[in-house]
């Protein structure tokens, strides 16, 4: 057995924390994108010799030398851009709140009227906070999508409401369509309600730093409140949350 097919090993692992969450109707861009990725590297270990050939050919010719350096060039910017942005998403996943701060929970999926299971651990994670922090109040962000019958600002309401939070404490923000928008509408309720603008994000851990970002550019000081989120999605959500970034930090909107 030769050595490089135990590279095989961790290549399926992966691929399988791609592929599974299609099964729970979850695709984006980020177990599509993560999942061709596994598929070619698994090639490169099952055919090294017939890349080797293909490589050589290319690079015979002029046009192929500039394009193979090209995309070497994008795979080496690609691979530290993805790093730095990994050792970012673990730092702001770190960033405790050091005091008691305004919680803004960021919106997710609502199926009908009630939330769904990433949103409903989000909402747990903002319901323990309250309940530690009882003279803090909360915004509740999100406006309504495809699929939910209300908005999902309101059906966070609902649930913190019948999870003991009283009525006076929760501000809704329901016009929003995405964390951008979630978060400069935010910024806006909390000056009108004199809140200031520290604030405690409570989202997944993997979109705290984007979050953070874009918190502070609506004028926003974010620390983090992570809710759990299933280990089976973690692969696919931060390659995505690589590509948001990419697309907020290079192409400049978020």
């Amino acid at each position: 057995m030769r050595i490089r097919y135990l590279f095989l090993i961790p290549e399926a692992v992966l691929l399988f924390f791609f592929v599974a969450p299609v099964f729970k109707r979850i695709c984006n861009p980020g177990n599509i994108g993560g999942a061709l990725g596994c598929l070619f590297l698994m090639a490169l270990t099952l055919f090294p010799h017939a890349f080797g050939q293909l490589f050589r050919r290319i690079w015979e010719h002029l046009p192929g030398k500039i394009g193979l350096s090209v995309l070497g060039v994008l795979v080496a910017a690609g691979l530290i851009f993805s790093g730095v942005m990994s050792v970012q998403m673990a730092r702001a996943i770190a960033h405790t709140p050091e005091t008691p701060e305004t919680v803004v929970v960021l919106g997710c999926k609502v199926r009908g009227t009630k939330p769904s299971a990433m949103l409903t651990r989000r909402l747990e994670a903002a319901l323990e906070y309250l309940n530690e922090n009882p003279s803090v109040s909360c915004v509740v962000t999100g406006g309504q999508g495809a699929g939910e019958d209300i908005p999902e600002g309101q059906a966070m309401k609902i649930w913190l409401v019948e999870h003991g939070i009283a009525e006076e404490r929760i501000l809704v923000e329901d016009a929003s369509a995405d964390t951008q928008e979630n978060l400069r509408y935010t910024a806006e309720i909390l000056g009108e309600n004199g809140l200031g603008t520290e604030i405690v994000i409570v989202t997944d851990g993997f979109h705290q730093y984007r979050a953070g970002l874009l918190a502070e550019k609506e004028g926003l000081e974010a620390s983090a409140y992570s809710a759990y989120t299933n280990p089976l999605y973690v692969p696919t959500y931060w390659v995505r949350e690589w590509m948001a970034l990419f697309q907020l930090l290079v192409l400049g909107h978020g």
